[in-house]
């Protein structure tokens, strides 16, 4: 739980948790329950890096090779044919 709050800060996440916090002062300022909502919203997104009905669109990560910095492959064997 601790790594996924403080790992993977990538730009959109960052700009979720702009917009909670802009909306949090937008509700403070206006007493508005709809910008609440909305704070709540992007900022759950934001620290628990969910997003886009809970990650289902973004492709997964591939997994790095240890000591290199391309993603891990199998080995692939082939038989030929004939």
């Amino acid at each position: 739980m601790r790594a996924r709050l403080l790992t993977d800060w990538h730009a959109m996440r960052w700009m979720r948790l702009a917009f909670a916090i802009v909306f949090l002062f937008a509700g403070i300022a206006q007493h508005e329950p709809v910008a609440y909502a909305a704070a709540a919203f992007f900022g759950f997104q934001a620290l628990f890096n969910v997003g886009c009905c809970g990650a289902a669109c973004a492709p997964p990560r591939n997994k790095v090779e240890q000591g290199t910095s391309r993603p891990a492959t199998a080995d692939v064997s082939y038989e030929e044919i004939k």
